[in-house]
């Protein structure tokens, strides 16, 4: 990544943060729920996409790169969502490069004074200022009234980009609060919560948004949680790179200056390196400010043959039932903070944790002897060795979680397992999400959930 690191390096001259008060973010703050009610989004245009470049036949211009990136900030996360669009502007479009965004906006919020204090919601097409307080970027398309939280508006926006802003290939950011594939119900869970409608983006539909709008290149979640196989095996027939977190992704979110400043510079980049350029940009962006934060970059090309190594190992873990063994990894895996602080202080009844690991554990900790288990161990030794060359393209890691664990423990794919105290009854945690676990494409394909079941089982 040497080549990387140096584009990245290039661009990080700039000013970090706009304020003290982002650094207190953290999108696992829960948000305020409303009663469900229709947003009757209406959309008015501001005029066409003047903003696109044209060629010469007066069709908009077909540019290397069209990032989009889809901001609800109709919630807590509205001041740091303003900041981010001001981190956008410090680069801005350029030649090769449409940078376009949607924001979504409510009264009553955090930065309600900020920005001219507009609600519902704007499309920009991003244009290089250096004013940090405000954004100044065209406005190209008004919405008075929107659902944020409904995945159908992102599928409007990506079309709408797509048309507007055509280009060789797409990155797709979905920016809010997130919590992997948990989508519970009367909840805000799953993905870009609107605390206006109430309604949220539902793992299952992060998959409907690329089939309904179209294949992208790169998806990235700019929210927490969202690097797990859950919902990676929603998306991967869509999306050549996903971009995301196993942990929670602090409020100022990623480091948009310097990976769009790394690609302004280097618009040739290949897919697979401009995801490493964000996952490089983002380590380098929390060792400065000092933040535990964790990013990977995986292809899901190779999603296919990881299922097949996951049911492998999962099948011979069934079968050897070492219970010593299981219970070690089951207690000594890294966790994820998707309970939270105040009700799992010690991430002991997280239920999320890095799959790479905790097989590493299985077999390290292995008593029983003969073929079974060697056929174990093997399984575990090609499952970790899959995720590290074949799954993952780039995984950094800045610290320590907030019980004091290395980040760098994470390996760059997160799953459901078992909490260490379970003081809620499996089938008690499953029935208060809307869908059974067994209808994610992730089970269907590795049979994971047979083997949690299994794990619960073990005392």
């Amino acid at each position: 990544m040497k080549v990387l690191s140096a584009v990245i390096t290039a661009a990080f001259a700039a000013t970090m943060w706009a304020g003290n008060a982002l650094a207190q973010f953290d999108f696992n703050t829960g948000g305020s729920i409303y009663d469900m009610m229709s947003a009757g989004a209406v959309p008015l245009p501001a005029g066409p996409a003047v903003a696109a470049a044209k060629d010469g036949t007066g069709a908009a211009a077909v540019k290397k790169w069209t990032v989009m990136v889809f901001i609800n900030g109709k919630n807590n996360l509205e001041i740091a969502g303003l900041y981010n669009v001001n981190q956008m502007e410090k680069v801005g479009s350029t030649k090769n490069m449409n940078v376009v965004v949607e924001m979504g906006r409510m009264a009553g919020q955090t930065a309600a004074g900020m920005d001219g204090g507009w609600t519902g919601s704007k499309r920009f097409f991003i244009q290089k200022d250096t004013d940090t307080e405000k954004i100044n970027s065209p406005v190209v398309m008004t919405t008075e009234n929107v659902d944020m939280g409904d995945y159908k508006r992102v599928v409007d926006f990506v079309a709408w980009a797509k048309t507007n802003y055509p280009a060789k290939r797409y990155m797709l950011i979905i920016w809010n609060h997130g919590s992997g594939w948990m989508d519970p119900k009367g909840s805000p869970k799953g993905i870009s919560f609107d605390d206006e409608t109430g309604n949220y983006i539902r793992t299952p539909q992060i998959g409907l948004i690329l089939k309904e709008a179209g294949k992208v290149d790169i998806l990235a979640f700019d929210a927490c949680l969202m690097q797990m196989g859950e919902v990676a095996y929603e998306v991967k027939d869509n999306a050549e790179v996903v971009v995301g977190s196993e942990e929670t992704v602090p409020g100022m979110g990623y480091p948009y200056n310097l990976f769009l400043g790394a690609m302004a510079r280097k618009p040739n980049l290949t897919t697979e390196e401009t995801g490493a350029v964000m996952v490089e940009s983002f380590k380098k962006f929390y060792d400065a400010v000092k933040r535990g934060a964790q990013l990977s970059a995986i292809r899901t090309s190779k999603l296919d043959g990881l299922a097949v190594r996951i049911s492998e190992f999962a099948k011979l873990a069934e079968v050897v039932a070492d219970t010593e063994s299981l219970k070690a990894a089951r207690d000594g895996v890294i966790r994820y903070d998707c309970v939270g602080a105040e009700s799992d202080p010690n991430m002991t009844i997280s239920f999320y944790g890095d799959l790479s690991q905790f097989s590493r554990l299985v077999a390290s900790n292995l008593k029983k002897d003969g073929e079974k288990a060697d056929a174990l161990k093997a399984a575990a030794a090609a499952l970790q060795d899959y995720i590290d060359k074949e799954l993952v393209i780039d995984n950094k890691a800045s610290l320590k979680n907030r019980v004091g664990r290395e980040l760098s423990e994470s390996k760059g794919f997160s799953v459901y397992l078992p909490p260490v105290e379970t003081r809620i009854a499996q089938e008690r945690l499953e029935n208060i999400f809307e869908g059974k676990y067994t209808d994610f494409v992730f089970d269907k394909v590795s049979g994971w959930h047979d083997f949690v079941t299994f794990l619960y089982g073990v005392k």
